[in-house]
């Protein structure tokens, strides 16, 4: 048989011989007989059934459901001897001599699994007819396993396809639709469509009312509508009715009464889509599906309160079958023997089928059953049922007895099911602490992995199963082990807001460091999280305090992620306990308090200012977090003018909270007056209002609000005249914002280093136009302007080095140099920026300043010993990174070994195939505890 002009979507056979398979949900997607069988394309779609070309076509129910068994005969394994159309003489060695069938083969092109290499006994090997044009030339005398097929879903041999509609829907039939909702809006085109009336058709049964001459179907429901359905929309209901059961278009509702015994559905999808507005779905309910239950009560909307596996749930009556009614001839005791009855048909059937027999029984607990099965010769310890072994399945349901059964029978116990999950997942997944503790005295891998990369830990984490984890961690289960996300359990532990897991994951030792595929580490992740008691463990278990600090691949900080997602307790945190440093710039340059402005998240902008944040940091742009508060309000007023058709109606808008702002950031009635309020509570704090940006705009540029200018104005000055008036006049000249000021412009900063003197009066466009120094009338004979520390490019330089004179590096650098990196001098004395502006220092005095000589700073010797031992210790430090962080990474700290010698991360040394230290084979990778 042959259907010309088709080809199988799989494999590709043109045209497909056999029986033809075709989706009744994809347009124009065939299959052939061995794809459809091997579970090709989607098992939830239903297939059109073409037995010859030109047949009529038989819908069939989607794979999913349906029923899969072995097919045995003559396939690769069997014994065979010569059969009825034997006509090759004695190549079999004579009459009765056997053969070993070694493949299964084509006899022609056209004629494909029609033939079988045979190695007889004789030693002679040879292909043989089995079944190419109806003939056969042999016979089994001992068959062998040949894949499975669906039984159900073969045409029965000599039957004549009877169906005059398609589906074999008749009139009066109950339907329902089983599909999902996308998957009907497709099918629905060309028969009827789809609109928003038919969605009470995927929850309630209907009945059919007629078949037009296209072959649709018109459905009848209980509210009278009726619709115009694709045939492979439908489903045939099979209701079990009661003697006085409505019939008909009566709905199925009417059949249930209090006492009934239901069925809960097998589907999982489809459940979860029918208890919405029912009662809703939980996860808790998972263990009732195609349980059977009692019906304890019919509420006013119909849905029903069942009784099943112990408790008591909501389900929508279309969520369930009846099996029996309640009967007032059947008394309580008869009824509970009925309800055994009933779950042991439903839930241990037999099929003939001894490893599906072995799961089950595995799986119910059945210790009398499991030890018949296992004294059996043909049964298989590891065989599966539905994708699990009965390993599997009694670890998962926590029966210790069954499992020191199935481990003297050498059962596999790392065999995995279709996800990769081992029994060791299985019984993490059930919180089955006792049962991990047998597969660990059964040689157990506890750290195995699944397909997502997931250990048992991470899902006794995702679960929240405490006492798994901690089993689990006592055996020696690595507890930073990552999975396909790179999230490690402590990532899971805080995702999922269980705070004692986490604690005990700490004590065993987790790695707060291990970043995930995104760059966060546990911290990063709680402050992206916004969980606060999470990170109030973190901080309190930190191996080291530096941690806090770390960055992410951007820049980001802990604190940078709680400043950009408003998390204020977070942020506390880590101000507070965790001792953060506020002034960490991220790739660009900007702060915690420049994200925290950008963002107008008040609360945060307040905590970071009065925790010492500083307010005139800079980013790429050169914006200081006051130039983001006035770019901000500038931009909601264009906006406002552009929402309000009165113009005027701004200025009395803002008039009456102009107090309010001066004040500082207090609560705000709107979250217009957000920005302005910050600008404010920045300029009151002492936000420099002349810092200019990169395009040479200071703050007040990019506020053409004079109202608000005025304020800022005013705050600054506020601030300014406090702290002078809370100093001696001897200590003003010493302000620090003062000495800075151009003493020609008083626009720009000062930044030209004059000499020989040392001093710095000017900026740099002044500088040319001074002839003597204005500090100490010395005749100026050079000219440098103060660029960026040499060593570290983060801060401009600010320390005086003598006798050279060079001003080349930070406070921080400077103080780690015995020699100039400019000219290579020894340094001698260093003399700070205050003090080369006219300021005065802890040893200075008025005459050695105006004499134009800088005071020794650091001419002590325990100083420079002390230098000498910082630079040492952070070179050891440096030497012990080295020697533990990835090579490849070089973020991470080392964790898996080779057999070579060599190692990295573990994420990095998971995808790599060969060291790249010394390029060997990795044979084995070996974790670090």
């Amino acid at each position: 048989i042959k259907h010309d002009g088709t080809m199988c979507d799989t494999c590709r056979q043109q045209p497909i011989i056999g029986i033809r398979w075709k989706c009744a949900e994809c347009t124009n997607y065939d299959l052939c007989t061995v794809c459809y069988h091997g579970d090709k394309h989607h098992l939830r779609h239903r297939f059109y059934r073409i037995t010859t070309p030109g047949s009529e076509r038989v819908l069939l129910e989607s794979r999913r459901k349906s029923k899969k068994i072995t097919a045995r005969g003559i396939f690769a394994g069997a014994r065979v001897v010569r059969g009825v159309d034997w006509q090759w003489e004695d190549q079999d060695g004579g009459n009765g001599r056997r053969g070993k069938v070694t493949e299964i083969q084509d006899w022609s092109a056209s004629s494909p699994h029609s033939a079988a290499y045979v190695l007889w006994d004789n030693g002679a090997k040879n292909l043989y007819r089995v079944g190419f044009e109806g003939m056969s030339d042999l016979k089994c005398v001992q068959d062998a396993k040949g894949g499975s097929f669906y039984r159900d879903h073969c045409p029965v041999l000599g039957e004549q396809n009877g169906n005059r509609n398609p589906g074999g829907l008749q009139i009066g039939d109950l339907v329902n639709i089983d599909l999902d909702l996308e998957i009907v809006q497709s099918l629905q085109h060309g028969h009827g469509g789809w609109t928003d009336g038919m969605f009470e058709t995927l929850t309630t049964t209907g009945t059919v009312c007629g078949i037009d001459e296209d072959h649709d179907i018109v459905v009848q429901y209980p509210s009278g509508n009726r619709w115009t359905f694709n045939p492979a929309v439908l489903t045939k209901a099979n209701i079990v009715r009661s003697g006085d059961a409505a019939q008909g278009a009566e709905g199925g509702t009417s059949q249930f009464q209090v006492g009934d015994l239901v069925q809960v559905c097998y589907d999982l999808e489809r459940i979860k889509l029918l208890q919405r507005g029912h009662g809703e779905w939980a996860e808790a309910m998972l263990p009732t599906l195609g349980k059977v239950g009692r019906v304890q009560q019919i509420y006013s909307d119909s849905d029903l309160k069942v009784e099943v596996c112990g408790t008591s749930w909501t389900y929508n009556p279309a969520a369930v079958s009846k099996v029996a009614s309640a009967g007032s001839a059947i008394s309580n005791a008869s009824g509970e023997r009925l309800s055994q009855l009933l779950k042991k048909l439903f839930e241990t059937q037999e099929s003939g089928d001894l490893n599906e027999e072995l799961v089950k029984a595995a799986a119910n607990g059945d210790v009398a059953k499991v030890e018949d099965l296992l004294k059996r010769p043909d049964v298989d310890v590891n065989g599966q049922c539905a994708g699990h072994t009965a390993m599997q399945a009694a670890s998962q349901n926590g029966h210790v007895d069954i499992l020191k059964l199935l481990l003297k029978q050498n059962v596999d116990v790392e065999a995995e099911d279709k996800d990769g999950d081992r029994a060791v997942h299985h019984a993490a997944f059930g919180d089955e602490g006792a049962v991990i503790e047998v597969l660990h005295l059964g040689s157990a891998d506890l750290n195995a992995r699944n397909k997502r990369r997931q250990t048992p830990l991470h899902i006794a984490v995702n679960k929240g199963h405490l006492q798994v984890v901690k089993t689990l961690l006592d055996f020696g289960c690595h507890p930073s082990l990552q999975d396909s996300e790179g999230d490690t359990p402590l990532h899971d532990a805080i995702s999922k807001k269980r705070d004692d897991i986490l604690a005990v994951l700490l004590e065993a030792g987790a790695d707060v460091t291990i970043t995930n595929n995104n760059g966060f580490n546990a911290l990063h992740h709680a402050a992206l999280r916004g969980n606060p008691s999470a990170m109030r463990v973190l901080l309190s278990k930190l191996p080291r305090p530096w941690i806090v600090d770390e960055k992410k691949d951007d820049g980001y900080t802990a604190l940078h992620l709680a400043a950009l997602n408003n998390h204020v307790e977070v942020a506390e945190l880590l101000v507070h306990q965790g001792n953060a440093n506020l002034d960490i710039q991220n790739v660009n340059q900007q702060t915690a308090l420049h994200l925290a402005v950008e963002r107008q998240h008040t609360q945060i902008v307040r905590l970071l200012v009065r925790a010492g944040a500083k307010l005139d940091i800079q980013d790429k742009d050169g914006d200081t977090p006051l130039h983001e508060a006035l770019r901000h309000h500038t931009l909601s007023q264009l906006r406002q003018l552009q929402d309000m058709q009165d113009v005027g109606k701004v200025d009395a808008a803002w008039e009456p909270s102009k107090n309010t702002l001066i004040m500082g950031l207090g609560t705000q009635g709107a979250e217009k007056k957000s920005a302005a309020s910050i600008a404010c509570f920045l300029a009151a704090n002492g936000a420099d209002l002349s810092i200019r940006n990169k395009k040479g705009q200071s703050p007040l540029d990019l506020c053409p609000d004079p109202s608000l200018c005025k304020a800022l104005a005013k705050c600054h000055k506020e601030k300014v005249s406090g702290q002078v008036g809370s100093r001696s006049p001897s200590m003003i000249s010493n302000d620090s914002e003062t000495l800075e000021e151009c003493m020609v412009c008083s626009d720009m900063k000062r930044d030209t280093l004059f000499g020989p003197c040392g001093h710095i009066a000017t900026c740099s466009l002044c500088s040319p136009r001074v002839k003597k120094c204005l500090i100490c009338k010395e005749q100026v004979q050079s000219r440098t302007k103060i660029e960026e520390c040499v060593v570290c490019s983060d801060k401009k330089a600010a320390v005086l080095f003598q006798p050279c004179g060079h001003m080349c590096a930070c406070e921080n650098c400077a103080s780690l140099m015995k020699k100039c990196v400019q000219c290579r001098a020894v340094v001698e004395r260093r003399a700070p920026f205050i003090l080369c502006c006219g300021g005065k220092g802890a040893e200075d005095t008025g005459d050695e300043l105006a004499s134009g000589n800088i005071p020794v700073l650091q001419k002590d010797k325990d100083n420079t010993n002390v230098n000498a031992d910082v630079q040492k210790l952070q070179q050891q430090l440096q030497d012990i990174k080295e020697q533990t962080m990835c090579p490849v990474c070089l973020d991470r700290l080392k964790n898996m070994i080779f057999l070579c010698g060599h190692g990295t991360c573990q994420l990095c040394g998971d995808r790599m195939s060969e060291c790249p230290i010394c390029r060997k084979a990795i044979e084995r990778r070996i974790l670090l505890y």
